[in-house]
């Protein structure tokens, strides 16, 4: 059957010293696509056809979106992180499990009863959408700076 969003709970982890803060009631979260460089790798004298090879992966831009309330410190939180264009590492819990990551020292560590994609990401504020008929929400980008790793949940 697979997995539903209905459950989903995304963390980031933040400043120095570091804290684990959940996201309330995130709305969307795309963690975008990566690309991969190529690279040429065909002799001249080939005649038939060219050949390459795979080089550095590209991370990709994603982008979570929240119905802003400014009464939600966690909104507040991501929208002041997102102001100035922070580093965080992201951690997204699937909704196989409910059991939540934990945070010693500078270590995050997520439990195997769930699912989990992680990654790090720069964020940057993007401005309040206002449209008729809506909550006024904002999409704040993610440049992740490495690969999104996923964890499968074990039984």
């Amino acid at each position: 059957m697979g997995v539903l969003t209905q459950g989903t709970e995304t963390w980031v982890k933040h400043g120095s010293p570091a804290v684990l803060t959940k996201i309330e009631c995130i709305t969307e979260l795309s963690v975008g696509d990566d690309s991969v460089t190529e690279i040429e790798t065909t002799c001249m004298e080939e005649r038939e056809s060219s050949t390459s090879e795979y080089g550095l992966v590209k991370p990709g831009e994603g982008s979570l979106k929240i119905n802003t309330d400014p009464e939600n410190e966690t909104h507040v939180t991501i929208l002041n992180l997102a102001q100035n264009k922070a580093k965080v590492d992201v951690f997204v819990g699937w909704a196989d499990g409910t059991a939540a990551p934990t945070l010693q020292g500078d270590v995050v560590t997520v439990p195997q009863g769930r699912s989990w994609t992680q990654f790090q990401a720069q964020l940057r504020k993007g401005p309040p959408i206002f449209d008729k008929d809506s909550l006024v929400n904002h999409t704040i980008p993610m440049k992740r700076q490495t690969p999104a790793f996923d964890t499968l949940k074990t039984v």
